[in-house]
């Protein structure tokens, strides 16, 4: 009888105790603290610099549409995306014509498309000017 308690009580040694220890997980769960506490404020940033670079994106692509309307049409040297003319030019190149004209990521405003009489075109947003030269909020 005691050869079989003894038997037993080495089974019982031999087997590997299964999960992890409440310690363990408390650690565990601390370093995942610490790392999404350092991970989340660099989402912020990477998600304001990609509205940037969207919004500088977007405004090249009108420099580049009102370049071609002003070959089609040179009456509108001296205009901005204000008139109803200028925009309906541009707009008629854009998908969604002048129902889908883009509005900034960063200042949420419409984009102003300005045409100098001398042919430079500027895009901003009403205040900042975003393409040819960045500047203020749409600097990446």
């Amino acid at each position: 009888m005691t050869s079989l308690s003894i038997r037993k009580m080495n089974e019982l040694s031999k087997k590997k105790k299964k999960g992890f220890t409440l310690v363990e997980l408390i650690i565990v769960i601390a370093i995942i603290a610490i790392l999404a506490a350092i991970a989340i404020p660099k989402f912020g940033e990477i998600t304001k610099k990609s509205n940037v670079t969207a919004d500088i994106a977007t405004a090249k692509n009108l420099s580049g549409i009102a370049a071609q309307a002003v070959t089609d049409n040179q009456n509108l040297l001296g205009t901005n995306s204000g008139t109803d003319t200028t925009k309906t030019a541009i707009a008629g190149k854009l998908d969604g014509g002048t129902d889908n004209w883009p509005t900034t990521k960063v200042t949420k405003k419409a984009f102003v498309v300005t045409i100098e009489s001398n042919g430079d075109i500027t895009v901003g947003d009403g205040t900042d000017e975003i393409y040819p030269k960045a500047n203020g909020k749409f600097v990446s």
